[in-house]
């Protein structure tokens, strides 16, 4: 393929092809039915992570990311503003018994933004 089809990457994208799927989430002016169709329970991890770098990424997006049982897609849902303190703490619960160091910096990152948030908000004597 030479260029970009919308048309083409989408359908392509659809079929299970995650390059395809990676250009169409690159792109700003793809439609959401698309992008929500591609928000498979298996979807590929850089599908995923395609999700996660739009600008236009929502905390439901993030909730959907955080269902992935991967230390990188995990970390990037906690490091993006707009995931909801909810979402951090379930993230930071679910790795809790993990003792990988992955698993442990992943839980110590997720303790450090609610100390955070719990400090701005002026709770906890903060």
């Amino acid at each position: 393929m030479t260029g970009y089809d919308a048309k083409k990457f989408e359908a392509a994208a659809l079929a299970g092809d995650w390059r395809a799927a990676v250009a169409v989430l690159s792109r700003s002016t793809g439609r959401p039915e698309v992008l929500a169709a591609l928000m498979k329970p298996d979807a590929h991890l850089e599908v995923v992570l395609g999700v996660l770098g739009r600008q236009s990424v929502t905390p439901e997006h993030l909730a959907w990311a955080a269902t992935f049982d991967n230390a990188q897609v995990l970390g990037r849902v906690l490091s993006n503003p707009k995931t909801p303190v909810s979402l951090v703490r379930e993230i930071r619960d679910r790795v809790a018994d993990r003792e990988e160091d992955i698993w442990v910096h992943l839980r110590e990152y997720a303790d450090r933004i609610l100390a955070r948030v719990a400090r701005e908000s002026g709770l906890h004597g903060g």
